[in-house]
């Protein structure tokens, strides 16, 4: 099954390494779009913050109450604190420190850590959950083309069945009755996620099949296998790469959402579960919801520039 996907993923994505002057020549007209380039250089940043933070940071799930709601550096805020020999409250001005640059939380857990678990678990979800659907979503939509009759009409019903499900909602039906785990959220997403992509891909493979090239290589004995593979999806592989690019901030969103209603994995730190504990501290510590909240704005934002860029780039009728 591993080595069977693996062999699809290198189907679908050869054109992207053998003919290298296409490639460059989208580069090019992607450069001319500011927006995505601001987008594809956050995402870079939020990778590299991803892989190589947690060995500059302290551990996200180091927990220690004697520092715990410290403010980011830069802010101030004051504390009532009971003195048990006075019995009395003394508010005393507690100010940010380098130790902990983006404040602590309630329980004292450093929120620079916790932000930075967070981005490596919203990318894993994003890029695996959205790999699963795409996939799914190219071999249905494109074998819905080709073959056309009977199998269209049956994948295509399959595919309007599962649309008719409200998406979030069967994502919180999935994990409520197979558990609140990274995998099976990631599983879910994936394997629901894929009815868009399916349509699309489909209507794009129905003006291909009837193109010269497909009907010149089936007179020449290519197999079905050869055809969908080597004709028809490498020339969809542009609508992939931009549906996968503005997909991605959806399957975030719905992450972060599962965790906020307190659906996600309660072992792993995501941005999600981040803000769904700031919630409460609104009034003393406004930075626990306030930084995630910002992180969740500005990885959608910069996935949703450059899928808009990709799109504008692999249009032909663009004037960017």
């Amino acid at each position: 099954m591993t080595k069977r996907l693996g062999d699809i993923v290198r189907k679908i994505s050869r054109p992207l390494y053998s003919n290298s002057r296409l490639v460059n020549y989208y580069w090019q007209r992607t450069k001319r779009n500011k927006l995505a380039i601001f987008g594809l250089a956050f995402i870079i940043f939020l990778v590299l913050l991803a892989v190589v933070g947690p060995f500059f940071t302290l551990d996200p799930t180091l927990v220690n109450f004697e520092e715990k709601n410290l403010p980011p550096v830069g802010f101030a805020i004051e504390q009532s604190i009971y003195n048990i020999e006075t019995d009395e409250f003394t508010t005393t001005k507690v100010s940010g420190n380098w130790k902990h640059p983006l404040g602590t939380d309630s329980k004292g857990r450093d929120m620079l850590a916790m932000l930075i678990s967070g981005a490596r678990v919203s990318l894993l979800v994003g890029l695996i959950a959205t790999g699963i659907a795409i996939i799914l979503g190219t071999i249905i939509g494109v074998l819905s083309a080709y073959l056309g009759g009977w199998a269209d009409n049956t994948l295509m019903r399959f595919t309007d069945v599962m649309m008719t499900f409200p998406f979030f909602l069967l994502l919180v039906l999935i994990v409520f009755i197979f558990g609140p785990s990274l995998a099976i959220i990631v599983l879910a997403i994936g394997l629901t996620g894929w009815t868009g992509a399916a349509r699309l891909i489909r209507s794009e493979g129905l003006s291909l099949r009837t193109r010269e090239f497909v009907t010149a290589a089936k007179a020449m004995g290519a197999s079905d296998n050869r055809v969908v593979f080597r004709h028809l999806i490498p020339n969809v592989i542009s609508l992939i790469i931009v549906m996968a690019t503005l997909a991605i901030p959806g399957v975030i969103l719905a992450e972060a959402a599962l965790s906020f209603i307190g659906l996600g994995d309660p072992t792993v730190p995501s941005w999600g579960i981040i803000l769904e504990s700031g919630q409460h501290s609104l009034n003393t510590a406004w930075w626990v919801a306030v930084e995630p909240g910002i992180m969740i704005f500005l990885t959608v934002l910069a996935f949703n520039f450059l899928g808009d860029g990709l799109r504008d780039a692999f249009d032909p009728k663009s004037n960017i």
